[in-house]
């Protein structure tokens, strides 16, 4: 009877300790980047991870440059994971100025447990070229306004902090729901097992 109660309680831990949790205080910093890619080679931007093991997976948004790796294995660890990717330039692109964002996908058990969006400002430098804003496919480039019409006292925006990339799928939602059955399952086996015993 000590051998099953002391199974059961293994199996126990083991379901309270499943993927959903190892990303539940996923984070990173910086939280923003600003950096210049020359056309013709590349620039590395390093990023500390908190409180993640798992893959990583990298992609860009409104940013039209190669970025490696773009998946990275993490272990969580107390002073954070260092990660530093590697942005290529592209001379076809012209002297430009990118404004989006780095997606981070947090992968457990191969699911993807959560993400985060960081707002990123990239400048593809072809030499001799100055940059200019890129505007997004499809959008028009914004008007500019003559300078007798600018207030005279304007405030830059406070950074907001980054954004969470929806969970897809709700995934950790359905493995804390079996994670519940299942401890649900196994105290009943218990008393069942306990109750057994007495007669």
């Amino acid at each position: 009877m000590k051998r099953i109660i002391g199974t059961l309680a293994a199996v126990i831990v083991a379901l309270l300790l499943a993927s959903p949790v190892l990303a539940a205080g996923f984070s990173l910093s910086p939280a923003t980047v600003e950096f210049d890619v020359p056309a013709d080679g590349s620039s590395q931007v390093e990023f500390l991870v908190y409180d993640f093991t798992g893959d990583l997976e990298i992609s860009l948004e409104d940013i039209p440059l190669r970025v490696e790796p773009i998946t990275v294995p993490v272990t969580a660890k107390e002073e954070g994971t260092r990660v530093v990717l590697t942005f290529y330039g592209d001379e076809s692109l012209g002297s430009k100025i990118y404004e989006g964002k780095i997606r981070f996908l947090a992968k457990t058990g191969g699911m993807v447990a959560m993400g985060i969006k960081v707002k990123a400002t990239v400048t593809n430098l072809v030499e001799g070229e100055s940059p200019v804003l890129a505007t997004p496919e499809g959008s028009q480039p914004p008007e500019e306004t003559p300078p007798e019409q600018t207030p005279p006292e304007q405030t830059p925006p406070e950074q907001a902090p980054p954004e969470q990339a929806p969970i897809i799928g709700e995934l950790p939602i359905v493995q804390l729901a079996g994670i519940i059955a299942g401890t649900a399952i196994v105290i009943t086996l218990i008393v069942v097992l306990a109750r057994r015993r007495r007669y």
